[in-house]
């Protein structure tokens, strides 16, 4: 018998631009580092940065990158192991005027560095062969915020951008007594560092990507680095609400509610608001539902309809244990509504309807549509007569059909659907309804549905009574001058209600809905996206769910862009070195 192959080293790639690029007078160049499927460098673009160059170390992700920037180089491989076959050294990598990075968040979570600090380990030199692989990747991961301190200081430019998640700030040794809590001296150095280099103080932005437009609630820090040549931008987040006790539209203030707490985890809703710079009272500023983003000519199978399996605990059935208790706990909460969007397994998570955005999603976490059936007209269907009604009653929106795109919900104009829900599968996720954002998608994450029907009213207040969904077989109410009342149907025969979990139907949500959900514009039924993406479900639900939302980055690189761009500063870095 042949002795099997052995697998060769993998060693770092370059791989020039498919396109030639043509430099434009006052064009700004960018590099990306651990780009991904490029969420950021599509945000900059639109912002009017040129990427020139991106690395990643997996080549899947840069391939499906140099497929959608064809214009930029590329470099598969390892930036933060110098140890490492394919190391390629970020300093190495060619000047630019903004440098942006989504430094790893996969293994960061607080307690994987704990080993390593207790044992001594550093940054760079994990030699002790004892150390697991879940530690060694953690510290690897968090080095990678190193990568952009190593570009820095040999390009330094002008403008940088990390993105993370909010805990990057405890990075560091654990707390006494406290092992999973580190106490953010590396952290703390990190960004001293960047000071030494003759940068401002870094501004840190607290941002949730379904105020941007992104049907998701995705909470995520973002560092901004800004050369002291230059004043530092506004990036204060000023979404234009309504205010229902000044009953007029405002710019919403981003406030703080409790402070950053030791871990690090910083979350709308609950360690900061936004507030009507008025009155002072909370409100919600626009979101998008997380219908936006599902695909509801497809609701999957009926569950009594599914094959009967064994699962490891000698539960048989349909669906495992906790998927079936889920569902069905979901079905009798939302029984007047005929869709869910809901964890799938394990006994953390909440449910959100569909006019919500879609809640945070983990690597932990898959979701997944719980509903009634097909609808009768079901939405996105090319050339079907319109069976979704909007009705908005304030002179912000207007009718909307089937066929037509929905519109971005501000806080005065709130959209309700008759539909199910989406279930995350795994522990320590929320259910989803369709009103609420989307979760935050990551490698592992396929979301599943809950399907049901209503209308939903919001009147500007923050008291309990004051935005609620409603089944559409409550009656609409005394509808004042400053009400919005919104009904988006699409023809279901039945809510949970009316039917057993037997008779519901159940499917995983598809790569396509969380691309869309992530912030992606790809292919949707008979819509052809801008964004080219291939391959398996999994690799494509990674690519998406570990992407930086494009409109956050957009929103950002137009406020770094109009910092240099200036007619006192026409020179780039391009003109600067062909002027050398």
């Amino acid at each position: 018998m042949a002795a099997p192959s052995k697998k060769l080293p993998r060693t770092a790639t370059h791989r020039p631009a498919t396109r030639r690029r043509h430099f434009r007078h006052d064009e700004y160049i960018a590099v990306d580092l651990f780009s991904g499927f490029g969420g950021l460098t599509d945000g900059i673009k639109r912002a009017g940065f040129t990427t020139i160059m991106a690395a990643n170390h997996n080549s899947y992700k840069v391939e499906v990158h140099e497929a959608n920037h064809p214009d930029a180089e590329h470099w598969i491989a390892d930036l933060a192991d110098p140890e490492a076959a394919d190391y390629h050294s970020a300093r190495d990598l060619p000047a630019a005027d903004l440098l942006v990075a989504g430094v790893s968040c996969v293994n960061h979570s607080l307690a994987n560095t704990v080993k390593a600090y207790e044992q001594g380990g550093t940054l760079f030199e994990l030699e002790d062969p004892d150390y697991d692989a879940r530690v060694t990747k953690s510290e690897r991961d968090r080095a990678t915020a190193n990568c952009v301190l190593h570009y820095a200081q040999t390009h330094h430019p002008r403008l940088i951008l990390v993105e993370c998640t909010t805990q990057l700030t405890s990075w560091g040794p654990a707390l006494p007594g406290r092992p999973k809590v580190g106490d953010g001296s590396t952290y703390r150095w990190w960004t001293k560092q960047f000071e030494l280099l003759n940068y401002h103080p870094p501004k840190v932005l607290y941002l949730n990507s379904q105020f941007f437009g992104v049907p998701q609630s995705r909470d995520r820090g973002y560092w901004v680095f800004v050369d002291k040549s230059l004043p530092m931008p506004d990036l204060e987040h000023r979404p234009v609400s309504r205010c229902g006790r000044c009953d007029r539209d405002v710019e919403a203030v981003w406030t703080w509610k409790t402070g950053i707490p030791a871990t690090g985890t910083v979350m709308y809703g609950k360690q900061y608001e936004y507030r009507c710079p008025s009155c002072r009272r909370p409100i919600v500023p626009p979101m998008t539902p997380s219908l936006a983003a599902l695909d509801l000519t497809d609701l999957g199978t009926r569950i009594g309809d599914k094959p009967v399996k064994t699962f490891k605990d000698g539960f048989v059935g349909p669906l495992a244990r906790s998927s079936m208790a889920r569902a069905e706990r979901c079905r009798q909460r939302f029984a007047d509504f005929p869709a869910i969007l809901m964890p799938a397994k394990g006994v953390h998570g909440s449910e959100r309807l569909l006019m919500q955005p879609m809640a945070t999603q983990t690597s932990q976490q898959e979701t997944a549509i719980l509903s009634t059936g097909p609808v009768i007209q079901p939405l996105w269907a090319p050339k079907a007569v319109p069976t979704m009604a909007l009705a908005v009653d304030n002179f912000q929106g207007a009718a909307r059909g089937a066929g037509d795109p929905l519109p971005t919900q501000v806080g005065s104009e709130t959209l309700a659907m008759l539909s199910s829900g989406v279930l995350p599968y795994r522990k320590n996720t929320l259910p989803t309804v369709h009103s609420e954002a989307m979760p935050t998608f990551t490698s592992e994450q396929i979301p599943a549905v809950l399907t049901a029907a209503g209308w939903y009213k919001q009147n500007g207040t923050t008291s309990g009574h004051g935005t609620a969904p409603h089944p559409v077989t409550d009656p609409l109410g005394t509808l004042t001058a400053h009400d919005t009342t919104a009904l988006l149907m699409a023809q279901w025969q039945a809510s949970l209600a009316e039917l057993p979990l037997e008779d519901c139907f159940y499917r995983m949500m598809a790569a396509h809905e969380i691309g869309r959900g992530c912030g992606f514009d790809v292919d949707f039924n008979d819509y052809r996206g801008t964004f080219t993406v291939w391959g398996s479900a999994r690799n494509q639900v990674d690519g998406f769910g570990n992407a930086v939302s494009p409109q956050v980055g957009e929103w950002i690189g137009t406020r770094l862009r109009a910092l240099i761009h200036t007619p006192q500063d026409c020179g780039t870095t391009t003109d600067l070195q062909a002027a050398a």
